[in-house]
């Protein structure tokens, strides 16, 4: 980490050396779930804590005007960290440096002539943790970039441009300048990440948000928290909320771009894996396996039989009214779509005769949280349905599955 800081801190000071203003902001987003594929050769600087890293490929990214755009990775420290790899035209894994624009890759944040007309790939790799969730990668530069598949629209009130004609606040916290935009409203309620994005091309700034109007006299009042270069707030809807914008130090001027994205959204992920049960009916339960290169879920019901065998029906190992199944299907957000099968003709630990399997029904998965869900099942041809609520039978990966998702998602307006 810290040979990844000093590279970053000598970029910034180079950097800042020569920056300027710039007038348009574009964000592409997208999430990686785990389904990717794997390359160990990829140019740029990654940590030696992984041999293999997952990575994406963003195809037919075009700037709408040549000039120096300044390309960022929003979520370096709070989220899905990048190295960003820029292709002129395509990218070809079997020679991953052919058409290659920035040798090294961008981790942080770099800058680049980019000319209108081309075709450009961006291709995403994990730096050093191979999370899964949200990545978020901003072009400003003197026009929009796009992509049909990835560019996301953000909220305009997180972009503008400090000026010497703004109003002045004492503050020991910022600078002496501010502006405030309100009342705002937030959609959805949950915890919100921000990042100062402007700090890597223009204005260092900090964000400040306040349940009544701000009070420059007062700046400690109504205050719910501030941030400089990333935090997060807690916001509920159906309240008002003011938000206050100060560039870092006294009297700069110049362009200001920060994102405030919600939290990303429950989904399934290999942290699911485990024992579930319904406590309504103890003896009996669901094993279930996830497999996320590949999006598929995998579960093993282990139950009895419709009804409780004759008295004198005897079995040589185990109790003859036991019965299991397996089921296999792709899964989606927080749902999993299933085939049951049932196999049979098989003995115990041999591999003779050998088993014979039917596919017959069909299983839905629906998880709520880490915690708990439900499996609604249809038997086929048995003609049995149902839903059966189920629970985690222990937590002791809860926390690791609670961290794959709490992390900024794909920006969108608030």
């Amino acid at each position: 980490m810290m040979i990844k800081f000093c590279k970053t801190a000598l970029f910034l000071i180079a950097f800042f050396m020569h920056a300027q203003a710039f007038a348009t902001n574009t964000v592409l987003s997208g999430i990686f779930d785990g389904s990717e594929p794997t390359a160990s050769n990829l140019p740029g600087d990654k940590c030696d804590a992984i041999s293999e890293f997952k990575y994406q490929v963003i195809s037919g990214i075009r700037v709408s005007t040549s000039g120096s755009y300044t390309i960022s990775d929003i979520y370096n420290s709070t989220g899905v960290d990048l190295i960003i790899l820029l292709y002129r035209g395509s990218f070809n894994p079997n020679s991953p440096r052919t058409n290659l624009i920035s040798p090294d890759g961008f981790d942080v944040s770099s800058d680049g002539t980019l000319n209108a007309g081309q075709n450009y790939t961006m291709v995403l790799q994990h730096w050093c943790r191979p999370n899964e969730g949200a990545w978020a990668v901003a072009f400003s530069g003197p026009g929009s970039a796009s992509s049909s598949t990835h560019e996301v629209s953000v909220s305009g009130l997180t972009m503008g441009r400090f000026t010497n004609s703004d109003p002045s606040v004492s503050s020991s916290w910022c600078g002496d300048k501010y502006q405030e935009t309100g009342a705002v409203r937030v959609s959805r309620s949950g915890t919100y990440y921000y990042n100062d994005v402007s700090i890597n091309f223009d204005v260092d700034m900090c964000l400040s948000i306040y349940s009544a109007p701000f009070n420059s006299s007062n700046p400690n009042a109504n205050l719910i928290g501030r941030w400089d270069e990333r935090g997060t707030f807690d916001l509920r809807t159906g309240r008002d909320y003011y938000f206050v914008v100060q560039p870092w130090d006294d009297g700069e001027t110049g362009e200001f771009f920060y994102t405030l994205v919600l939290e990303g959204p429950f989904r399934i992920s290999s942290a699911m894996s485990g024992s579930w049960f319904d406590p309504q009916t103890p003896g009996q339960g669901f094993f279930m396996d996830v497999f996320d290169s590949s999006n598929q879920l995998f579960l093993a019901w282990f139950t009895y039989d419709l009804e409780r065998p004759d008295p004198g029906v005897m079995a040589m190992i185990g109790e003859p009214g036991h019965r299991w199944m397996t089921a296999l299907g792709p899964f989606e957000d927080t749902s999993a779509d299933l085939n049951i099968f049932w196999s049979s003709g098989m003995i115990f630990d041999s591999g003779i005769p050998p088993a014979q399997q039917t596919q017959d029904g069909e299983m839905t998965v629906q998880f709520t949280s880490c915690t708990r869900g439900s499996i609604a099942y249809d038997l086929g041809t048995a003609g049995v349905t149902g839903t059966v609520p189920v629970q985690r039978l222990a937590n002791d990966i809860v926390s690791l599955c609670e961290s794959m998702y709490q992390l900024p998602g794909v920006p969108g307006p608030l």
